[in-house]
């Protein structure tokens, strides 16, 4: 069995929702990969002694043991990214000179969120706040979940720096889920802000989506990623 590391630097949140994603891509495909992944830490830690070719040093170390290392950040819209590009020192900027230096080192941007590969699947959202699976099977939610699926997820971007976007999006999606379940948080609002989404909800969130040709079609950057998990 060969192994891929991925390596999600900028939200431990984000590694684990997408390691579960590719776990699920991986078991789509049948394909024979074991997910190795690494953090936002390991990242900064790469960096901590002035080492400009501390992060080149640590994936030469992975790929002893990994066939391939695959970086995910996101790519919240053209203006932030635009932005980053301009820093000598970002995230961007950095994995971007590693990538083009190593064969084995690949460079996905998540877009425009995590949140976006999320909402591939809204039906296995509404699961997640149901606490349900049969939530699935019931017609009602099909059609909850169907009227508020974007068929494109990337284009849920912030059309201004700092604007809403995909992660804004699922906050307001999980209130919408909420108050079907409950009506009566709408008179609670303190109640209902405490069960919507949060960041730290993706781990748990990305065990309830389900991957198939449909859902992988609806983010071409998940699309891109799930290409590097099938047998090579």
């Amino acid at each position: 069995m060969s192994s891929i590391r991925i390596w999600t630097p900028e939200s431990d949140f984000d590694s684990k929702a997408v390691r579960c994603i590719a776990e699920k891509i991986i078991a789509f495909y049948g394909s024979d990969i074991k997910i190795l992944e690494s953090s936002k830490m390991a990242y900064n830690q790469a960096f901590q002694k002035n080492q400009k070719d501390g992060l080149q040093k640590q994936v030469n170390i992975y790929l002893r043991t990994s066939a391939l290392v695959i970086f995910l950040i996101d790519y919240d819209s053209i203006q932030s990214h635009t932005q980053r590009s301009k820093e000598p020192n970002s995230l961007v900027n950095r994995i971007t000179e590693v990538v083009n230096s190593i064969d084995k080192a690949i460079l996905v941007y998540i877009k425009q969120e995590v949140e976006s590969w999320l909402l591939v699947a809204c039906l296995g959202i509404c699961c997640y706040f149901t606490k349900d699976e049969k939530t699935r099977i019931k017609k009602d939610w099909i059609e909850f979940s169907t009227k508020n699926q974007h068929g494109n997820t990337e284009l849920i971007v912030e059309s201004v720096l700092g604007g809403k976007g995909a992660k804004e999006y699922l906050v307001d999606f999980s209130d919408s889920i909420n108050l079907k379940i409950n009506p009566n948080l709408a008179k609670k609002l303190d109640n209902l802000k405490q069960k919507r989404y949060s960041e730290s909800d993706s781990p748990q969130v990305a065990k309830y989506i389900e991957i198939n040709q449909q859902t992988l079609a609806r983010n071409e950057s998940l699309g891109e990623f799930a290409k590097y998990l099938q047998d090579r």
